[in-house]
């Protein structure tokens, strides 16, 4: 009997490190995955994700529609300084008491006018104007023959002080201007954080899948584990408790694999999310990665240069510095304003007499002009200037608060890209030491094991031996995925993350949401005027 559980022994141990020197060739190349003979759906690479998300992403598609609408709103503002044309009809009579003590008839007149009135950047408004005028006389049903008179006219009006020059009239257009810049370049920011928050849900999903065949590989050590130990206790080598404590281990195998597929799943999901599958049918297709990289991946640059870079490109300094320059805009336009009002205006018209007929009426404008000129200077001011002041103190504080928000601005970014530099150099420094921890619980496992096998060791022992394999093997993903996280951040931080991925700027916005059906082309940024 002594011989045969030797035997039994020696095949038990040799099918376990078969079986793990099995389990850690797999690994080597790819992890665990779908029984060879099952078809697998293809490989989604990391480039095809980022440039589905970019295509496709509900989220960035309404960011894009709300850039296009801020480039209408420039549109609406100049719109203030297109020409506008009139054109009034005037009929009407008139009949004194006087007319009807004396049987006189009453006055018909037909008058109609059309006008062009373009106002300028500088405040000032041009009307030119031409028009007729008919009138006659009717009594009863008896009406005298028509006179016609014609005339045209000139009028300029210009503010001196209030209301007057651009600082006034172009705020509107700059406000609009610098709102459709602070809409772009928000877009151009949540398109770079899709492509971060995209790598990063790749890259965890893929940790995801290793992490759930790392927790498989211990549940069957733990199966093995449980079989060795029954098998003893048939044979009386071995404790009820002892198979009750491998059991107990088994059991919580299983839950560890069912915490990792429910993570994986998550995983999946944030992944599916920033690529804008929701369908029935796109979620029963399954979504494989790649493996995830186990290298350490290239150390940061230096803090000192690096921040200067990440401060020229961020989107959010450039935010508020659009921001300060229409507060300023405002601050200008306050300060005009805050005069009284004097407001120049130059007018001229000339007409002919009011002769029979048509014709006749316009030979007398061409040979026989009256003509009016008139020059008018109106100056006026409210007593106190208590609106103007207001607006004026109003106006600097907004800049103020402009000012300060850009400042915190720049201070938080120094704080943020400090903390994720330290971020990717302490991940891979904990990639090293993970890498090291790992194999060393993994060969005091295996050592644990085999003295279990060989009956110079106990159950408990390889319980926590197990454990603690468990716990390095944990750390160890989370170390790899800790480093592509932060190195996604820093890339995404000063702007490497756009050639890392083959895309420049104008390809990112070209991209956007052309898989929902995207038509109208983003215009290049605006100037302010």
């Amino acid at each position: 009997m002594r011989y045969l559980l030797e035997d039994m022994q020696r095949h038990l141990s040799i099918a376990f490190f078969a079986s793990a020197a099995l389990l850690r060739s797999a690994e080597s190349v790819g992890g665990a995955g779908a029984p060879a003979a099952a078809p697998s759906p293809a490989v989604l690479t990391l480039q095809a994700s980022i440039d589905r998300s970019l295509r496709s992403n509900l989220g960035l598609a309404v960011t894009r529609l709300e850039a296009l609408r801020s480039v209408d709103s420039i549109d609406l503002a100049a719109a203030d300084f297109d020409p506008t044309l009139g054109f009034t009809q005037r009929l009407g009579g008139v009949r004194s008491l006087t007319d009807l003590s004396t049987g006189a008839a009453a006055l018909r007149t037909y008058d109609a006018d059309l006008s062009v009135s373009q106002k300028f950047t500088w405040g000032g408004t041009l009307t030119l104007g031409a028009g007729t005028t008919r009138a006659w006389t009717q009594s009863g049903a008896l009406a005298t023959a028509s006179l016609f008179d014609f005339g045209t006219s000139v009028a300029y009006s210009q503010p001196l002080l209030a209301g007057g020059w651009q600082a006034v009239n172009l705020t509107g257009l700059i406000a609009a201007r610098q709102s459709a810049v602070r809409s772009r370049l928000a877009l151009r920011a949540a398109a770079l954080d899709l492509i971060r928050d995209t790598e990063i849900a790749y890259w965890s999903l893929a940790g995801a899948r290793t992490l759930v065949a790392l927790r498989e590989t211990s549940l069957r050590s733990a199966e093995s584990l449980r079989a060795l130990v029954k098998a003893r206790r048939e044979l009386g080598d071995a404790t009820a408790l002892e198979e009750l404590q491998a059991e107990a281990d088994e059991a919580s195998q299983r839950l560890a694999v069912l915490n990792a597929q429910q993570s994986l799943d998550g995983a999946e999901m944030t992944l599916r999310r920033l690529l804008g599958q929701g369908s029935v049918a796109e979620i029963e297709q399954g979504l494989v990665v790649v493996a995830m990289p186990l290298e350490t991946g290239a150390a940061p640059a230096a803090f000192q240069p690096w921040i200067r870079t990440v401060a020229a490109f961020d989107f959010a300094t450039a935010i508020q510095l659009s921001n300060v320059t229409q507060a300023e805009a405002f601050v200008a336009q306050a300060e005009q304003n805050d005069q009284p009002n004097l407001n120049l205006t130059l007018s001229g018209a000339s007409a002919g007499a009011a002769v029979p007929g048509f014709a006749g009426g316009y030979d007398a404008y061409r040979q026989t002009k009256g003509w009016s000129q008139a020059a008018t200077l109106m100056f006026s001011f409210p007593l106190g200037f208590r609106e103007a002041e207001a607006n004026l103190r109003s106006a600097s504080r907004a800049r103020r608060q402009a000012e300060l928000r850009l400042a915190d601005t720049r201070l938080s970014l120094v704080y943020t890209a400090r903390s994720t530099w330290r971020d990717l150099e302490a991940a891979r420094s904990r990639i090293t030491a993970a890498t090291s921890a790992r194999d060393l619980q993994r060969q005091s496992y295996e050592g644990e094991r085999a003295r279990y096998d060989a009956g110079q060791s106990d159950l408990p022992r390889v319980l926590q031996a197990q454990a603690a394999l468990d716990a390095a093997q944990l750390n160890w993903v989370q170390a790899h995925l800790d480093a592509l996280a932060a190195a996604a951040k820093v890339a995404r931080l000063d702007g490497s993350i756009l050639p890392r991925h083959g895309f420049t700027l104008d390809a990112v916005e070209a991209t956007l949401g052309a898989g929902l059906g995207a038509e109208d082309p983003l215009p290049p940024l605006t100037a302010t005027p």
